[in-house]
């Protein structure tokens, strides 16, 4: 019985794991894709932080871009499962005119 148990926490534990990564992925391709619309490079993304709302885990993701090739921002995706619930960017700063 004790073997029975322990297999499932294995499988459970593998389950769990896989699904962390393919929710990562998924933050990782929607977030280029997402940039690319926006005219903005992507820089970096990892995963910040999870949150019990509503009764659904929600993923939060950090990721930082550039809108001009010198400033780097940062801005957050939420995910529940595979899906984007909310994308939210800060104020994007211009450059000062060249010709002030």
């Amino acid at each position: 019985m004790a073997e029975l148990l322990a297999l499932l926490a294995l499988f459970l534990l593998a389950a769990g794991y896989w699904r962390v990564r393919q929710q990562s992925e998924f933050a990782q391709r929607w977030l280029q894709h997402y940039c690319r619309r926006q005219q903005l490079q992507l820089l970096s993304v990892y995963r910040y932080r999870y949150v019990w709302r509503r009764g659904r885990l929600l993923a939060q993701f950090k990721f930082e871009f550039s809108h001009d090739g010198l400033q780097r921002d940062e801005g957050s995706l939420w995910l529940c499962g595979l899906k984007a619930l909310e994308v939210s960017l800060p104020v994007l700063r211009e450059p000062p005119s060249p010709m002030l």
